[in-house]
């Protein structure tokens, strides 16, 4: 590629240069290129393969709280709730994961926005599943 600005060049090579001198992705470098990412299915694609040559292919990738409330409230925004439910299925099954009420308010206003209220009603049954407490901050999320 020819790039007309030569500081945009050196930027690019030097870029690819340092991403594949990396060997890994840390959960911190995850949360990072999912904030940059615009695209929510570009997001979910990374989220679901965040190392895709793991050093260690025993060893999961252990996901941040920070990651998951990123791409939670991505998919969110973007309406894409089969792909949430999946993200939230992953985080009931992640017990070192002790997620906080205010990312349950977030996905019962999600469901309620999209007019799915029997989705969110089923989210706020299931938080102790989560090892979280609802309160009431939940069930106003709930009634709004």
């Amino acid at each position: 590629l020819i790039f007309p600005d030569k500081k945009r060049k050196y930027f690019c090579v030097f870029q690819a240069k340092s991403m594949s001198a990396v060997k890994s992705v840390s959960s911190f470098r995850l949360a990072s290129l999912l904030r940059r990412e615009n695209d929510p299915s570009a997001a979910i694609k990374l989220f679901r393969n965040p190392d895709p040559e793991p050093t260690n292919p025993k060893k999961p990738f252990r996901y941040s709280l920070l990651c998951y409330d990123l791409i939670i409230t991505k998919l969110g925004k973007s309406k894409m709730f089969d792909e949430l439910d999946q993200v939230l299925l992953q985080l009931k099954t992640d017990t070192r994961i002790v997620p906080t009420e205010i990312i349950f308010c977030n996905v019962i206003n999600f469901f309620g926005r999209g007019r799915l209220p029997s989705r969110a009603l089923q989210v706020f049954d299931e938080m102790p599943q989560y090892r979280c407490k609802p309160t009431l901050k939940s069930v106003n999320s709930l009634l709004s």
